[in-house]
């Protein structure tokens, strides 16, 4: 099915490609203007913008006009895939029946008719601007009347009814999860009985279960019983509460009150929109949108590839906007070819105009997901809390290449430089199987869990690692042999090096890891100046004591707030 509607915005002058009033005539004998007949014609014109020269081969006035129709037909054709407007004749002497039938008075008369309806002919100047002038404004209010946004989106019920019909947490195992999962987008909360916090929370995830009734299933997993399934599900803390949509997951890494909790469940039920623009708004959504889509449609674009764009950003809970036009100055601008395929999906980023990423139509479900995950971020995102989960435990097994950076101008210039190696990749980097995403954090500031997770030491910034999230593994050196520098030839080496499988990586260490390591170095340390200063050794360990047992009192005292600290991961903001 066709969606001729899915036009919005108006066609300008500039659109044509001999739009000059003194355009030159093309003496290409290689296009046939397109006949009409008794037998097709209403056919034909049923549907789009129909412009139709009725003319005689016997009439002087047909045969001078005819250069400067023909023109017009050659440079309006890409138009016909764009906006559905078509330019035709008819053959009076040889199609009398019909010219009678369509009202015909004299030749050459030019008539309108949309989606099969005839509007008033045309009656200005036959030169080649006028006639041009004409065009546009007849397709642009085509495109305006017709726009549908909404109208061919009717949304479909799920297989399983309505969700969650009682307003009530549902405790389940995996084998209802998977039940759940197929029915449509569910929020699950894994906890532990003895879990003070998760305690504390189930009043509240009760109250969100009944706000949310009738429209999102809210269930919960005691990971007590179901050990495997939470190991299995990456689970490192409890509460967790997480999202599944479409394939994806997104931790809620908020505040755990109603209110954010509510917020939080109603993206995933919300209906994906694709936000209708004109390019004329075009600069302002570059300098105002970090990251963002745009879905390029025309007049042979599908229901069938809208729903499936939609379906694919879902998952994002509308974290990256995405629009959507059919307005041909998009094509020009973005240098899609001509004939343009069905339509085009683009991803921008970094605030320039000059797109990061394409896909054309029709595209597999597939390459459609791997697009939209791989350009989700920023070409350069910075790793904070809030986003730690989505980049380092995502479901799309991302490869990120961490950049450790100064404060200030100095850092400032390092994120320009890292910035242009992560545009270099976009360009032409390696097709990996999973996305590819750059990321920077404040190396002095979190110079801690750099030297922790990936032995990078302050004195060594700015530095630069690659890591595979799934894995948990990182590489740090390059397929020559030698550490990895910052700089772009060093990072393309160890990415090359990762995409051939011919680097050996290293292990990231848990904090528990970590944590044992050191500790086992302390007591051995102290363990030899017992030997070497006994007495200060026993002040030591009189004071450790009391500070730990102090500490201990005062956490027991005291719970911990809300305050969106994520789970399965540093804090890093």
């Amino acid at each position: 099915m066709r969606i001729p509607r899915f036009l919005l915005s108006a066609l300008t002058l500039t659109l044509a490609p001999g739009g000059a009033s003194g355009a030159s005539i093309d003496k290409r004998d290689d296009f046939e203007l397109r006949q009409l007949t008794d037998d097709n014609f209403r056919s034909e014109t049923a549907r789009g913008v129909w412009l139709v020269e009725h003319f005689s081969p016997k009439c002087s006035h047909c045969r001078a006009f005819a250069p400067t129709w023909t023109q017009m037909a050659k440079d309006k054709q890409h138009l016909e895939r764009l906006s559905g407007f078509h330019m035709a004749q008819v053959n009076c002497l040889a199609q009398g029946d019909l010219c009678n039938a369509n009202g015909i008075k004299f030749y050459p008369q030019l008539m309108l008719y949309v989606d099969g309806e005839a509007k008033p002919h045309y009656t200005g100047d036959r030169s080649y601007g006028d006639l041009e002038k004409f065009i546009n404004e007849r397709v642009t209010e085509y495109t305006q009347n017709h726009s549908v946004a909404g109208k061919d989106e009717q949304q479909e019920g799920s297989n399983g009814g309505r969700p969650n019909p009682d307003g009530q947490v549902m405790e389940i195992d995996e084998k209802q999860f998977e039940e759940y999962k197929e029915q449509g987008p569910v929020m699950v909360e894994f906890y532990a009985p003895w879990c003070g916090h998760c305690k504390k929370l189930r009043p509240t995830y009760e109250k969100l279960a009944e706000a949310m009734k009738g429209k999102l299933n809210i269930v919960a997993v005691d990971c007590e019983n179901h050990k495997g399934f939470c190991k299995n599900a990456g689970i490192q803390g409890y509460p967790t509460i997480r999202m599944y949509h479409h394939g994806t997951r997104t931790d809620h890494n908020g505040a755990r009150s109603l209110d954010k909790l509510k917020v939080f469940a109603e993206k995933a039920v919300q209906v994906t929109t694709l936000q209708s623009i004109k390019f004329d708004e075009f600069d302002s959504i570059v300098k105002s949108d970090e990251a963002f889509f745009l879905y390029l449609q025309n007049y042979d674009t599908t229901v069938a590839d809208v729903k499936s764009v939609k379906s694919a950003l879902e998952p994002l809970l509308g974290a990256v906007p995405a629009y959507t036009s059919s307005d041909p100055q998009f094509y020009q601008q973005l240098s899609v070819a001509n004939p343009p395929p069905t339509s085009v999906l683009f991803a921008f980023s970094s605030f320039s105009s000059r797109p990061v990423g394409s896909l054309s139509f029709p595209a597999s479900e597939d390459s459609l997901k791997r697009f939209i995950q791989s350009h989700r971020f920023p070409t350069l995102v910075e790793l904070t809390g809030s986003n730690y989960n989505a980049i380092m435990n995502s479901d799309t097994r991302a490869i990120v290449v961490l950049g450790a950076l100064h404060k200030a101008d100095e850092g400032q210039k390092e994120k320009e430089k890292l910035a242009e190696v992560a545009k270099a990749w976009k360009r032409g980097g390696r097709p990996f199987s999973q996305p590819v995403w750059f990321v920077w954090v404040d190396g002095e500031k979190w110079s801690g869990w750099l030297k922790q997770q990936y032995s990078i030491k302050k004195s060594q910034l700015p530095s630069a690692v690659v890591i595979d999230t799934p894995q948990n593994e990182y590489y740090d050196t390059t397929i020559e042999g030698t550490e990895i520098t910052f700089d772009g030839a060093s990072i393309f080496s160890v990415l090359e090096g990762v995409y051939q499988h011919f680097l050996r990586p290293k292990r990231i260490e848990s904090t528990l890891e970590w944590g044992s390591r050191s500790a086992a170095a302390t007591l051995i340390n102290f363990g030899q100046m017992s030997v070497d200063h006994p007495l200060l050794a026993l002040v030591l360990l009189v004071g450790a004591v009391g500070l730990f047992v102090g500490l201990l009192q005062k956490c027991n005292g005291r719970d911990m707030k809300d305050n969106g600290t994520p789970v399965g991961g540093p804090r890093l903001d």
